[in-house]
């Protein structure tokens, strides 16, 4: 009997612990192949802020796992932002986690995402710890090894020229992108595009004196070189010409913009590539409406750009201009490989014949008969930055994307580059004080539009002067923060549409307290913190000078319309690292120079990866034309070099 009872006793000990163990397992949620309940199913909405704005989520569950995600609404910036908003959802879905990668560039929105996405998880009755613990499992690529004509490093607007270009004239051709989207810093553009354009500039009102003043003396500096004195006759020959004509519209030439140019960067600029600039600006603005871009018939003059010859495209953004090359290289056929670094040249003989790198975690070699180098300049790398020039601390924001930060310069030295002007940066008295980008601000479409005050409320600077020379003057004003002042007046940024040049809703901008807006200088005024009466004194002495066409305080020259019509705007501005001038040092056609200021065979560079084209200070609205004539030409020279080798 004892034995009996001991055996029933062993067997029910054996089934709890059974069930036991079963009932732990079924707490584990970390798998949830045969699990219900982690959820209350249903959809879910949610909302957060964004970059732009509020972000508008709808999450469905079913009772086992994360079913869909669909963003209803948002105001992120196009080509930035939005490529969170394309991407994430998926990749949260598939992986059924909230650990997900980020996308570079784009982490304001990203987390916006997952904290929308979170706080339906709460709701549902989900375990958000868990899935942010989660471990995303990659799909398993291959290792890219493949041979090509010609392969493009960088996919901003200079390397989608340079793809689209090379493919036109025939090569086949891959580009590699080391972020998830393509843009570079040219999707964060206002997009400005200086040329000299008779047929538009027909439509612009005669310089005022002060301003043909500026441009009679460029014809009496001291001359650099022989071509620089030729530059001078033709400049002084078109400014009689003008004189003796009607004097109907606005006065420019081409020897004005390659002289302000050369001046504009202290004549340390290479007056050869400055005229291939000027020379080709407009062809290439027309090359690249044949590819897509539509340019609008506005004129203005964007900031340090110095005169009236700004173009800018249809929605007014970078964006513009990277979507039309993407399409266009796409349709000839450039394989775009994203989430692809490039980390090495492969050289053999003194020939770069490749790169080499990853793609999406795995490893990748390009064989190639010409590498294009076309992957930014460095000011988001905090200590190359340094390295060239001190002064540009971590307490500096960038306009730039995070991506750039050197590699291609770094690749190009490894193989012997000689690199030129590295202490040549650029910093802007306009940047977002949030994160030091260019957008969410009331005057972009050109220095015609507004004026800058400080926390004082007074004027500090001319504010249609030299980049560099604003940016010094706003870095001695009280917190180095200012405010742009604008107004109705402003009819490009504030037009039928609502939004600014940048992608921007105006009234989201206000909205958000990023941009304030008032029916009168003196409510502006305090809205901002600063003495009524000042900035009404401010306002009125400006107008003065429109009027008249002369700032008798900073000797400003440009001027558009007086800034009288309300509502009136004014946008918080700082000062934001932007354009690094140095870079490798290439020649006319785009083949990079070693040390020796010989060819380095098979490897070409065009965009801001390169140095030695604007000297010391860049003027405003000519880094697109770089971008864009340069990196035509290295296409065409690659295709070319592609075809010699057959």
């Amino acid at each position: 009997m004892c034995f009996k009872r001991q055996k029933i006793l062993t067997v029910t000990l054996v089934i709890v612990m059974i069930v036991a163990l079963v009932g732990c397992a079924k707490k584990d949620t970390s798998d949830t192949s045969d699990i219900s309940g982690l959820f209350k199913a249903g959809t879910y909405a949610t909302e957060v802020n964004g970059y732009g704005g509020i972000i508008k989520v709808k999450t469905t569950f079913t009772d086992k796992e994360i079913e869909k995600i669909e963003v209803v609404e948002n105001s992120e910036t196009v080509g930035i932002g939005s490529i969170a908003i394309e991407k994430l959802p998926s990749d949260i879905v598939e992986a059924q986690s909230l650990g997900v990668d980020m996308v570079s560039g784009a982490t304001v929105t990203s987390k916006a995402l997952i904290e929308a996405v979170s706080k339906a998880v709460e709701e549902a009755g989900g375990d958000v710890k868990s899935l942010k613990e989660a471990p995303v499992k990659t799909a398993e690529g291959e290792e890219v090894i493949r041979e090509t004509e010609v392969v493009v490093i960088g996919g901003g607007g200079a390397g989608l020229a340079a793809a689209a270009s090379a493919a036109s004239n025939g090569a086949k051709v891959i580009l590699v992108e080391k972020t998830a989207a393509l843009g570079g810093n040219t999707v964060r553009a206002g997009g400005p595009y200086n040329a000299v354009d008779p047929a538009r500039q027909a439509n612009i009102a005669p310089a005022d004196e002060a301003s043909m003043q500026k441009a009679w003396a460029l014809v009496n500096e001291e001359p650099k070189n022989d071509r620089h004195v030729e530059l001078m006759e033709e400049l002084k020959a078109d400014l009689e010409a003008y004189e003796n004509g009607p004097k109907d519209k606005l006065f420019d030439s081409s020897a004005l913009h390659k002289l302000q140019t050369y001046n504009g960067g202290d004549y340390n600029g290479k007056i050869e590539f400055i005229e291939k600039l000027v020379d080709e600006s407009l062809p290439v603005s027309e090359w690249m409406a044949e590819n897509g871009v539509q340019w609008t018939d506005e004129i203005t003059t964007v900031p340090g750009g110095l005169w009236p010859r700004a173009h800018l495209p249809i929605n007014a953004a970078g964006y513009d201009y990277i979507k039309a090359s993407e399409d266009t290289a796409r349709k000839l056929g450039v394989e775009i490989l994203l989430n692809s670094p490039a980390t090495e040249l492969i050289i053999e003989d003194g020939t770069v014949v490749g790169i080499k790198g990853q793609s999406n975690g795995q490893n990748m070699e390009i064989r190639a008969k010409v590498v294009i180098i076309a992957t930014g300049g460095f000011a988001a790398n905090i200590d190359m930055r340094k390295e060239y020039d001190p002064s540009l601390t971590e307490n500096l924001p960038t306009t730039n994307s995070p991506a750039i930060v050197g590699d291609g310069i770094k690749m190009a030295e490894a193989a012997n580059a000689n690199l030129i002007g590295m202490e040549y940066i650029q910093s802007l008295p306009l940047g977002n004080p949030k994160d030091g980008t260019l957008n969410g601000w009331i005057g972009g479409a050109g220095v015609e539009h507004y004026y800058q005050v400080n926390q004082e409320g007074k004027r500090f600077m001319a504010e249609d002067g030299r980049r560099d020379t604003m940016t010094n003057a706003l870095l001695a004003q009280t917190n180095a923060m200012s405010y742009v002042i604008s107004s109705a007046n402003n009819e490009v940024d504030l037009n039928e549409t609502g939004i600014n040049i940048w992608g921007d809703k105006v009234d989201k901008l206000v909205e958000d307290g990023i941009v304030y807006r008032a029916d009168t200088i003196e409510e502006l005024a305090e809205q901002i913190g600063i003495d009524p009466q000042v900035l009404r004194e401010t306002h009125d002495t400006f107008n003065s000078y429109v009027a008249a066409g002369k700032d008798n305080d900073f000797g400003r020259t440009l001027f558009g319309k007086q800034i009288d019509k309300a509502p009136f705007y004014a946008s918080p501005r700082v000062p934001t690292v932007h354009h690094t001038m140095g870079g490798i040092e290439i020649d006319l056609e785009t083949h990079v120079l070693d040390t020796n200021g010989d060819r380095i065979p098979g490897l070409l560079a065009a965009g801001e990866v390169t140095g030695g084209i604007h000297g010391t200070n860049r003027l405003g609205g000519n880094a697109l034309v770089d971008i864009h004539v340069f990196g035509k030409t290295a296409g065409e020279e690659a295709a070319k070099i592609v075809s010699e080798s057959k």
